[in-house]
């Protein structure tokens, strides 16, 4: 049989479109596609056939070239060549054998992934385990891991030397071969030398496409010591292109990183049950016996398509005071810098600017008029909290950016506040914005060197504060306690406005920021993939294809971002006085607690209109007194427990609960710190609370509780409790306070027990 091939060096010869017909031993075989499998034969000879051009002089020796590379590639793939091509062979056969009992086809994720066993699937699993090997300490292993990359390589090079795989090209085990490639190319590029840099095809997919003509600038950084997290730069590395990195004095650890999707997604090897579907559960993993595997018995799959590289950003050590890095995908350029002692300068040069918005440094106009403009594929908006990468498709529209980037801002400080959490300095804040709009602390007090300048979420509730504090204190009811508003909340922090206080001095200088302790702002990126559900938390936050919906800034006002705003709440989770809000088996509640109060404050949002559809279920079971509610709600049910007391007893319960004195409470019981803590922010009893939801109380928690009036007091408060869920939510505040019992009506346990002694002589005669 014979098996025609050309030749790539014809073009070379001058000889268009001519072609060689070669003696192919063996029988043709193809794979899934219908591709041909390509045998390492190097003693293939050339066979002119009647009527056939007679190869000329440079043909022949290109095919010797030819025949010598592949003779040397022979030589170091061993087994592993033919054991891969096996996988596509193996895998048409599955797909036949499999399509009418469940096993399938998997296209780009669509269906599920086919099952596959034999020779193939077993080099495939043995594949993934040596990708990482270290081939320098020797034995077999290495040796292997050295034979698999060579035959990995001869592949690679035979599809022009990438595979496609970006959105709208997803790679899955339907075409197990090249999932593998892609696989291999992603890890490859990680150590590829900058001399052999190119630029990646898959980059136009994602993570974009960065225009020939656009411009390459070059742009001076400035690091300051301590400063946390990765550093944004705002500039953009193309792909396969060298940039430079100078820095006059090197000092400390700088690492340079590229690229922003720092979600790394390795392959899903997991075995299919008697239906052929994968048995993907991350807490029971099932074991893989790859025996069976090799002998057919046993099924398997990689439960991972790809719609993007498997591993994204490539990160350098920045060792000398001149260095050239780059990547084949291109990406965001961040630094992270520590051991520092003085800001240091680090010039870049040979980047592409990105759309970067730097609330109180740059303006609306700065952004419709320049910023929007810059060619990059990627955008940042950066506040002193939070800072959102997103494609700049997302954001170029936009005309009002302060106004979305104070919305992130803020809501990014309010749950930082709630969760127990430090907000930044005020000189790291007059160092950030620059020299627009600066301040400085005086006296302990936040003072505003340029008035003009409009406030943020931290000035207004400092400012907030000084204001509060100038106000007359309360007087004391008859019997020595201090009355409290429940109920009644602020107005929304985007409608308060900003107390002056005219006894403030004005700052004299300029506050020092080198220092102080840094504050690490919260990342949050878009995917277009991502290691798993449809966000996660961490630094960064991942997401998927949320950037069009959180540059809304219409939409946040009404609705807010709620998957954003909980995955922040979960990294609000490590607050040390985050804890005191804890319950068993609320992993997924507090966080959501967290955004349910920020929507209230920020957006002036109701408490019953946030999860409306939860409430119902939550009070219908709290009026027939199920027992052990608690362990019997769900995760939405279980947030109606918090928001009611929020609702009754206002947000600014919820900040003494978090932040008062909390070293000594009673910790014996499920519920004892919160109850003794939110007890004491509102001064009532909350334990008849805590008793209708199933959360059992120590001894101790009804001693500290027994001097405040409890709550709900009587069946008058319990109904209005139940009532909350069906009132309007046009009204901020939903219900009023003459709703629930007067607390100086209601007798605390302590005055209950006390009963009146009488004397013996009002008793005689009697």
């Amino acid at each position: 049989m014979r098996l025609t091939l050309t030749l790539t060096a014809m073009a070379l010869a001058g000889v268009a479109g001519a072609q060689l017909t070669f003696r192919n031993a063996e029988p043709v075989e193809t794979d899934s596609q219908g591709h041909v499998i390509e045998k390492l034969d190097y003693d293939r000879k050339i066979s002119v056939q009647e009527g056939d051009r007679v190869p000329t002089a440079a043909e022949y020796r290109a095919e010797l070239k030819e025949r010598e590379r592949m003779k040397k590639v022979a030589q170091e793939v061993g087994p592993w060549f033919d054991a891969i091509q096996r996988l596509e062979i193996d895998q048409k056969k599955a797909e036949e054998e499999h399509a009418d009992d469940g096993g399938g086809v998997a296209g780009d994720g669509a269906e599920a992934p086919p099952g596959q066993s034999g020779a193939g699937m077993l080099a495939y699993i043995e594949a993934i385990r040596l990708f990482n090997t270290d081939t320098s300490e020797g034995g077999k292993t290495a040796k292997e891991a050295k034979q698999l990359k060579a035959a990995l390589e001869e592949l690679l090079y035979r599809r022009g030397g990438e595979v496609l795989c970006g959105p709208g090209h997803g790679v899955s085990l339907k075409w197990p071969l090249e999932l593998l490639l892609v696989r291999y190319q992603s890890w490859k590029a990680q150590s590829l030398p900058i001399d052999e840099l190119y630029a990646a095809k898959s980059a136009d997919l994602w993570p974009g496409k960065v225009p020939e003509d656009a411009e390459r600038v070059r742009k001076k950084v400035r690091l300051y010591p301590g400063e946390g997290g990765w550093i944004s730069t705002g500039l953009y590395v193309p792909p396969g292109e060298v940039i430079t990195i100078d820095c006059g004095s090197l000092t400390g650890n700088l690492t340079a990183q590229i690229g922003c999707h720092t979600d790394n997604l390795p392959p899903k090897i997991v075995p299919l049950d008697e239906d052929g579907n994968p048995m993907d559960d991350p807490y029971d993993p099932q074991p893989i016996n790859l025996m069976k595997v090799k002998m057919g018995w046993q099924q398997v799959t990689d439960n991972r398509p790809l719609w993007r590289w498997p591993t994204m950003t490539r990160s350098f050590r920045i060792e000398k005071k001149r260095e050239e890095i780059g990547h084949v995908l291109g990406g965001v350029l961040w630094f992270k810098w520590s051991g520092g002692k003085r800001p240091m300068d680090v010039e870049v040069s040979g980047c592409v600017q990105m759309p970067w918005f730097r609330l109180g440094i740059d303006t609306d106009q700065d952004w419709v008029e320049t910023i929007s403009k810059y060619p990059a594929p990627w955008a940042e908006i950066q506040t002193k909290t939070v800072i959102l990468t997103v494609p700049s498709e997302d954001v170029r529209h936009i005309t009002r950016m302060e106004a979305l980037a104070q919305w992130w801002g803020k809501a990014a400080a309010l749950m930082l506040r709630l969760s127990g959490h430090g907000l930044p300095t005020d000189s790291e804040a007059a160092n950030y914005r620059g020299a627009r709009r600066e301040w400085g602390v005086l006296n302990k007090k936040l003072v505003q060197m340029t008035p003009d300048a409009p406030p943020d979420t931290e000035e207004l509730v400092r400012a907030a504060t000084v204001a509060k504090a100038a106000e007359p204190k309360p007087e004391p009811s008859a019997d020595g306690t201090t009355p409290h508003d429940y109920g009644i909340e602020p107005e929304p922090i985007a409608q308060q406005p900003v107390p002056q206080d005219p006894r403030a001095p004005r700052a004299i200088k300029k506050p020092s920021r080198e220092n102080e302790p840094k504050f690490t702002p919260i990342r949050i990126v878009d995917d277009t993939q991502i290691n798993l559900g449809a966000g996660h938390s961490g630094y960064p936050i991942m997401c998927l294809d949320w950037g069009g919906g959180m540059m809304n800034l219409e939409s946040l006002q009404k609705h807010g971002s709620w998957g954003a705003l909980h995955e922040i709440g979960h990294n609000m989770d490590d607050g040390g006085r985050a804890t005191i809000f804890s319950l068993p088996g609320d992993t997924e509640v507090v966080n959501n607690f967290y955004s349910a109060c920020t929507l209230n404050m920020l957006n002036g949002t109701p408490f019953p209109s946030i999860r409306s559809w939860a409430w119902p279920t939550a009070l219908e079971k709290l009026e027939k007194g199920t027992p052990d509610l608690w362990q019997k709600a769900s995760v939405a049910e279980r947030l109606v427990f918090y928001m009611t007391l929020a609702h009754v007893f206002g947000v600014e319960g919820v900040y003494h609960t978090i932040y008062g004195k909390n070293d000594k409470l009673p910790s014996e019981a499920t519920g004892d710190r919160l109850c003794c803590a939110w007890s004491r922010a509102v001064k009532r009893d909350l334990t008849p609370y805590f008793e209708m939801w199933g959360l059992g109380l120590s001894k101790a928690t009804y001693t500290f509780t027994q001097d405040w009036p409890p709550w709900p007091a009587n069946d008058e408060d319990k109904q209005a409790i139940l009532s909350i869920g069906s009132e309007a939510s046009n009204s901020r505040y939903g219900i009023s306070q003459e709703a629930y019992a007067n607390p100086e009506d209601v007798k605390t346990r302590r005055q209950l027990r006390v009963r009146p002694t009488l004397r013996k002589s009002e008793t005689d005669g009697k």
